[in-house]
This record gives structure tokens, C-alpha cells and sequence, in this order.
């Protein structure tokens, strides 16, 4: 794999390796090789051509570089491609180069060669993002009556339990994981329709040939080649940046957790993790920073693929031509926040004694709902907010202005009201997945 600099926090080593060159080489190089093979076996080709080009389809006798030099000027990748393996074929046996590529056109391959990078990079993604769910919902069981400040508009508000915001942070990644994994499926399929989407060039062994295409390269055959039909692609897209951005949901909470005045929280520490090029006290949230860098750039990624929907007529100019790079992009996005996530909903650290500070310094906040309904049940809504209001203008101790409420306000499970039950029940609902 090439390392590109620019790109190291933008995505994983192992995301981006399934849309190396040599990969995108081994896959257009795997849909030759599949479809000489089906050619030959509904007897459009000599058996023996498909077994030489077969053997040229050997991505490690191609140079990238020229390769990707020609394609610019021919609006396509595959036509240098073809070129270059037809020249390979035609050392081995001339006769045989006749037959490379038949019947299909560049998007047949183009296409399905992002299928199967798809097919290499998301599954352990999806694995990956089970882990990350299994993880926080873990923390969240173990803190399912653990009392925290709660925040609207950045400001104190009522307590709730700390366990109910990691499973809601889980909860809602696996529902953008789930969709993900549903889009995938839809994505895994052979694009094969060759010219304009008729096959003529393959007369009455055209379904054949589709069929055998199709399970040589273990994909589903869809009922018609799909050139222009763009919505598993951008359906794929949209779900991709759905999930960085639950991702993202979490991260944006956990960074702030981690604010020194804060303090409540921290992600996994280690050699080198967190520093500074000058500061040698910062423990920055890195993890954090991976992500929210991938949640800024996934939308606009999955706005270009929507975007190229309107394509014209049966093979569009321009609108698939950008969807490649864009999806590998943003797959690759994808791939940087989950790697950084695995990490942090793994190590996450939790500080007690920092979630108690924080409702001890804003006990007026934690405390007035309460106080308000307390007082309610007694002399009607309206008096009590206005006996609260005055406690709260006096300043000093919120629970001695009001004096006769210290008991029932000092009782932390009714504080937490039915936090602890809406733990049980968005984990109870993650169970049911």
C-alpha cells in the first residue's frame, strides 16, 4: 500500500488498503477473469483463451502509475486496463487476446469493482461497530444509577443517570449500523449490461454468461443491469454518514466530558496518546478528534453520491464517474471513526467523584425541578415556582433556603426519577437486535 500523509487521520490503515491500487487492480483484474471464464463456459470463447487471460489477471504484472496516467484521458479507468491486460494475453498466446473483455463495457467493470471493495471493507467494519455497541452498553449497565449533572443548551439541568446517556450513544449506533448493514447487502451485486444495458454482443447466451459471472465472483445477480439506477449507492452513502455520525454523537459528548474543568471523563491513555507538540500537560481527546474530523467530512461525501443521482439516459457522463473516489473516501471516513471509537468505548474512563462535584457546584440546577414539584403536591404550581424562585435569589444553599424540603431533596433515587428504567430498556432493546 502507498502511505499517503495527507490522509493519515482521514482514515484506517485497513479501510484504506482495500481501495489501494493494487487492490482496485486485484478486483477490475478478478470481474476479467470471472467474466472469460462465464464467456467460456457458455462457449463464446475458447476454454483454453479464458484459462490464459485468466492467468494475466495477476494484478502484480501492472504498474499503477501509467495506468492511471492513460485514464484521464480516456474518461475511465478500464480502457487502459483492458489495454494493458490484452498486451499481457496477447504475450502468452495472441489468438487468446481477442477474447479479453467480451462482451462488456467499462462501467460493467468499473462498477462492480467497487462492489467488491465494498465487500472487503465493510464487513469488518460491521463487526468492528457490534464490538463498539457491546462495549458502551456494557458502561452503561455498570453505571445505570450513577447520578450526572445533566446539560440542555450547554447549561446545568435536571440529573439523569450517567448509564442513560452511553446507552443512548449506543443505542443509536446500532441502529445506524444496522441500517448500514442492510444498505450493504442491497450493494453486493454484479453490474453486467454491456454497451447501453442489452448485452446484444452475447445474442441468446447472454443470461448464461450473467449467471456465471455472478457466481464466480459470489454476487447476487440483480434482474437488470442497474448503470443509471443509483439508489443502493447513495442509500449506502447516506447510511455510512449516518453511522459517523452517531459516532460522532458520542465523541462530541465525551470531549466535553473531558474538559479539565469538567472532568467527569476520559478516554484510554497510553505512550504518546494525547500529547502535545509543546504542552507537556495535555491529554487531549484524540480519539475524539479523529471522529469529529470524519463527521465534518462524511455528509458532504454522501451529498456528492446523492447528488449524482440524475444521471441520463441508459450510461450518464460524469455523475458514476465521481462516485468511486467519493464512496472510497467516505468508506475510508467511516473506517478512521470506528477504528478511533474501538478504542475509546473500550477504554473509556470513567470519574466518579468529578460527576458528584459538578451536581454538588450546581445543586441549585439539580435540585429546583424537584423542588417545584415537591412543593406543588402542597399549595399549587404556580406559588410553588414562586416560593422556589425566591429560594433560588438568595444565593448560598439552595436546600437551606428551603429548609423543610432537605429530607425528600436528598433522596437520590427519586432525583434520578426514571432514568435507571430507560437504561434497562434501550438495553433490553439493544438485546432484542
Amino acid at each position: 500500500m502507498v502511505v499517503r500523509l495527507v490522509s493519515a487521520l482521514g482514515s484506517s490503515a485497513a479501510t484504506a488498503d482495500c481501495f489501494s491500487d493494487g487492490a482496485t487492480l486485484r478486483h477490475m483484474l478478478r470481474f476479467e477473469a470471472a467474466l472469460a471464464e462465464a464467456t467460456a463456459a457458455a462457449g463464446l470463447i475458447p476454454k483454453r483463451a479464458a484459462s490464459v487471460i485468466v492467468k494475466a489477471c495477476d494484478p502484480s504484472l501492472y504498474d499503477s502509475a501509467p495506468l492511471a496516467a492513460a485514464a484521464r484521458r480516456t474518461a475511465t479507468l478500464t480502457v487502459p486496463v483492458v489495454k494493458a491486460l490484452t498486451e499481457q494475453v496477447r504475450l502468452r498466446d495472441a489468438k487468446a487476446a481477442d477474447y479479453v473483455h467480451w462482451g462488456a463495457t467499462s462501467q460493467d467493470v468499473i462498477d462492480t469493482a467497487m462492489v467488491l471493495q465494498l465487500g472487503e471493507a465493510l464487513p469488518p467494519l460491521l463487526k468492528a461497530l457490534d464490538g463498539i455497541v457491546t462495549a458502551l452498553a456494557r458502561l452503561a449497565k455498570k453505571h445505570r444509577a450513577t447520578p450526572m449533572l445533566g446539560r440542555t443548551l450547554l447549561q446545568p439541568a435536571t440529573p439523569l443517570a450517567l448509564g442513560q446517556k452511553i446507552a443512548g450513544w449506543a443505542s443509536d449506533i446500532d441502529r445506524a449500523k444496522r441500517r448500514l448493514a442492510a444498505s450493504f447487502v442491497e450493494t453486493q451485486i454484479v453490474q453486467f449490461g454491456g454497451a447501453s444495458g442489452s448485452l446484444t454482443a452475447l445474442g441468446p447466451k447472454a443470461e448464461p454468461v450473467m449467471k456465471g459471472l455472478a457466481k464466480h465472483l459470489k454476487l447476487a445477480l440483480p434482474p437488470g443491469p442497474w448503470f443509471t439506477q443509483r439508489v443502493r449507492v447513495a442509500a449506502l452513502a447516506q447510511d455510512c454518514a449516518l453511522v459517523v455520525g452517531a459516532i460522532a454523537k458520542a465523541s462530541r459528548d465525551i470531549s466535553l466530558m473531558m474538559q479539565v474543568e469538567v472532568g467527569e471523563a476520559a478516554e484510554p491513555s497510553g505512550p504518546g496518546r494525547g500529547g502535545s507538540s509543546t504542552m507537556p500537560h495535555k491529554r487531549n481527546p484524540v480519539g475524539a478528534a479523529l471522529i469529529l474530523s470524519a463527521a465534518t467530512r462524511a455528509p458532504m461525501l454522501a451529498a456528492t453520491i446523492v447528488a449524482g443521482m440524475p444521471q441520463e439516459h441508459e450510461r450518464a457522463l460524469g455523475g458514476w464517474q465521481a462516485e468511486w473516489p467519493t464512496l472510497s473516501a467516505l468508506v475510508e471516513c467511516l473506517g478512521s471513526a470506528v477504528e478511533a471509537m474501538s478504542e475509546v468505548a473500550g477504554g473509556l474512563v470513567i470519574e466518579p467523584d468529578a460527576l458528584q462535584a459538578n451536581m454538588d457546584a450546581a445543586e441549585a440546577a439539580v435540585l429546583a425541578e424537584r423542588a417545584t414539584f415537591l412543593l406543588a403536591a402542597k399549595m399549587g404550581k404556580h406559588e410553588a415556582h414562586t416560593l422556589v424562585e425566591k429560594a433560588l435569589a438568595q444565593g448560598g444553599s439552595f436546600v437551606a433556603a428551603l429548609g423543610r424540603l432537605e429530607k425528600e431533596l436528598a433522596d437520590e433515587a427519586a432525583l434520578l426519577g426514571y432514568s435507571p428504567s430507560f437504561v434497562d430498556r434501550l438495553l433490553a432493546d439493544l438485546k432484542r437486535k
